[in-house]
Protein backbone atom coordinates (compact mmCIF):
# COMPACT_ATOMS: atom_id res chain seq x y z
CA UNK A 1 0.00 0.00 0.00
CA UNK A 2 1.35 3.33 -0.59
CA UNK A 3 1.32 6.46 2.27
CA UNK A 4 -0.99 8.25 0.06
CA UNK A 5 -4.23 5.67 0.84
CA UNK A 6 -3.42 6.33 4.64
CA UNK A 7 -5.33 9.15 6.62
CA UNK A 8 -3.34 11.54 8.84
CA UNK A 9 -4.63 12.23 12.14
CA UNK A 10 -4.53 15.60 11.71
CA UNK A 11 -6.96 14.85 8.62
CA UNK A 12 -9.45 13.21 11.10
CA UNK A 13 -9.18 16.32 13.68
CA UNK A 14 -9.80 19.03 11.40
CA UNK A 15 -12.80 16.73 9.41
CA UNK A 16 -14.27 15.83 13.30
CA UNK A 17 -13.96 19.71 14.23
CA UNK A 18 -15.92 20.31 11.29
CA UNK A 19 -18.35 17.67 11.98
CA UNK A 20 -18.80 18.86 15.72
CA UNK A 21 -18.74 22.46 14.80
CA UNK A 22 -21.75 22.40 12.43
CA UNK A 23 -23.78 20.22 15.09
CA UNK A 24 -25.98 22.02 17.78
CA UNK A 25 -25.70 19.73 20.66
CA UNK A 26 -21.99 20.19 21.22
CA UNK A 27 -22.54 23.87 20.87
CA UNK A 28 -23.38 25.16 24.48
CA UNK A 29 -24.65 28.36 23.20
CA UNK A 30 -26.65 26.90 20.63
CA UNK A 31 -27.64 24.03 22.81
CA UNK A 32 -28.72 27.09 25.39
CA UNK A 33 -31.39 28.72 22.95
CA UNK A 34 -32.65 25.81 21.10
CA UNK A 35 -33.39 24.30 24.96
CA UNK A 36 -35.03 28.05 26.09
CA UNK A 37 -36.75 28.67 22.51
CA UNK A 38 -40.60 28.33 22.07
CA UNK A 39 -40.98 24.93 21.60
CA UNK A 40 -44.03 25.55 18.54
CA UNK A 41 -42.54 27.90 16.89
CA UNK A 42 -38.52 29.04 17.68
CA UNK A 43 -38.17 31.38 15.15
CA UNK A 44 -40.90 33.86 13.93
CA UNK A 45 -41.43 35.36 10.50
CA UNK A 46 -38.95 37.47 10.31
CA UNK A 47 -35.93 35.42 11.49
CA UNK A 48 -35.85 36.60 15.08
CA UNK A 49 -35.15 34.17 18.23
CA UNK A 50 -38.79 33.73 20.78
CA UNK A 51 -38.33 32.86 23.60
CA UNK A 52 -40.62 30.09 25.67
CA UNK A 53 -43.48 31.78 26.97
CA UNK A 54 -42.25 30.23 30.63
CA UNK A 55 -39.50 31.97 30.31
CA UNK A 56 -40.92 34.96 29.82
CA UNK A 57 -43.24 33.94 32.83
CA UNK A 58 -40.71 33.70 35.04
CA UNK A 59 -38.49 36.58 33.92
CA UNK A 60 -41.66 39.11 34.54
CA UNK A 61 -42.21 36.92 38.25
CA UNK A 62 -38.71 37.77 39.11
CA UNK A 63 -38.51 41.77 38.12
CA UNK A 64 -41.53 41.90 40.16
CA UNK A 65 -40.46 40.27 43.29
CA UNK A 66 -37.02 42.22 42.68
CA UNK A 67 -39.06 45.62 42.41
CA UNK A 68 -41.46 44.38 45.88
CA UNK A 69 -37.97 44.48 47.46
CA UNK A 70 -36.84 47.54 46.39
CA UNK A 71 -39.70 49.13 47.13
CA UNK A 72 -40.05 47.72 50.70
CA UNK A 73 -35.80 48.10 51.37
CA UNK A 74 -35.44 51.70 50.12
CA UNK A 75 -38.65 52.95 49.20
CA UNK A 76 -40.58 52.59 52.38
CA UNK A 77 -37.90 54.74 54.47
CA UNK A 78 -38.76 58.18 51.88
Amino acid sequence: MDAEDYISSEKVRSALRSIYRSDAESNLQKALFESLSNDLQPIDQKGRWKPSSLLVLVFLLLCALAGVFLYFSIGARS
